[in-house]
Parts: structure tokens; C-alpha cells; sequence
């Protein structure tokens, strides 16, 4: 039996004269009054939900540049009604985002309105250690097509984690946002013949519900 059963046969069966010991112009058991005790006892319940959305992953709030030197504001900036987001947190890790880009270049091209962006997140380094790493990432991408959908962040790793509810660093993540940042689909570790297949019906559900 649910928590909402118990009390709801609870304030059902309740004698509410002890909680009003004083004869009152009204029956202090009739239904009114079992409706507002009811609402006294559900209202932790109620407003649960609330609080879910509130805490809902949510891509933070961050100032960078692409590879083509271009500022970029996140998630403001997001081009896509639907983005899909590869966030690696080591250089080694980029076999497992290399993994995930031809699905995404894919559906890149099938799906109207989808973008995809590869973020980089190392901790706030100093300037000169941002042109360096920067200027590697370009030299290592021979294409300058992809240099604007390139985002490296020098941001605190641990803050930014916890915003998207990313456990660790261990593997890289796979996220689906909204234009908001607002995430909906979510995903680790190398493509997979089944992440693949969960991640086109993903795109497709939030083509549906973010036309």
C-alpha cells in the first residue's frame, strides 16, 4: 500500500475532535475539515515534484571560445532546438568521443533543428596554457569546419559536474539538451549499437515534444 493510501484512509477514519477540543459553530469532523487536514498531511507530497524540476541536470552558465576564436555564451549560444553535447575530461578520452561523431554528424544532417558540440572541460587554466591547448585541438582538427562546433571550457570541473549530474570523469558524457540547456537524454562511454539506436529515438522524441 502507497504512502498516499495510508493517509488517505488515515484522515478517513480520523476522530478530528482531539485536534479541536472546543465546540466550534461547525462539526469539526465533517468533510471540510477532513479536507484541510488532508491538505495539511499531502502537502510535503505536493510539492515534491516541484523541487524534482527545480534540481533537474541543467547545462551551467559559461563564457568561451571555439576553435575558431569565436566567443561563445553557454547555453545561450546553443544553435539547435535539440543539441547534443560530447564532454570529455581527458585527452585520451577522445577515441570514445571520435566513437560517437558519425552518429552525430548523421543525424546532423536528417534532423532539422539538431546541432551537435564537442566540450573539452579542463580546470581554469591560466592564459597561456588556454592558447596552447587551444592551438593543439586546431592543429590536431586538420578541418576548419569543425572548429566553430569545438568548445574547449576552463571552468571548476567539480561545480560544472554536478550541475549536468555527471558522477566522475572516468568516462566521457553524452548529453541531449534543449535550446535552455535543460538536459533530456543522457549517455557515457563509447557509441554502442545500442546507444546508438537509443540515441535516434531520443532525438526524435525531443524533436516531438521541442518542435
Amino acid at each position: 500500500m502507497t504512502m498516499l493510501r495510508v493517509l488517505l484512509l488515515f484522515v478517513k477514519k480520523i476522530n478530528t475532535s482531539f485536534l479541536f477540543p472546543y465546540r466550534l459553530p461547525i462539526r469539526m469532523h465533517s468533510s471540510p475539515s477532513r479536507l484541510v487536514i488532508l491538505a495539511l498531511l499531502l502537502g510535503p507530497f505536493i510539492a515534491a515534484p516541484r523541487g524534482d524540476a527545480q534540481n533537474a541536470a541543467t547545462l551551467p552558465a559559461v563564457t568561451s571560445y571555439n576553435l575558431n576564436k569565436v566567443k561563445v555564451s553557454l547555453p545561450g549560444d546553443l544553435a539547435g532546438q535539440v543539441n547534443m553535447l560530447l564532454i570529455s575530461f581527458q585527452p585520451e578520452q577522445q577515441k570514445d568521443i571520435d566513437s560517437w561523431s558519425p552518429a552525430a554528424q548523421s543525424l546532423l544532417h536528417t534532423t532539422l533543428g539538431f546541432r551537435w558540440y564537442r566540450l573539452p572541460v579542463s580546470g581554469p587554466e591560466n592564459m597561456i596554457f588556454r592558447w596552447w591547448e587551444n592551438s593543439s585541438m586546431r592543429s590536431d582538427e586538420t578541418d576548419p569546419e569543425t572548429w566553430p562546433w569545438i568548445i574547449p571550457l576552463y571552468v571548476n570541473k567539480d561545480e560544472f559536474r554536478r550541475s549536468l549530474q555527471i558522477a566522475n570523469e572516468k568516462e566521457i558524457a553524452v548529453l541531449l539538451t534543449d535550446k535552455q540547456g535543460h538536459v533530456l537524454w543522457r549517455a557515457s562511454g563509447p557509441l554502442t549499437p545500442a546507444s546508438r539506436a537509443a540515441l535516434e529515438s531520443a532525438v526524435a522524441a525531443a524533436k516531438t515534444s521541442h518542435p
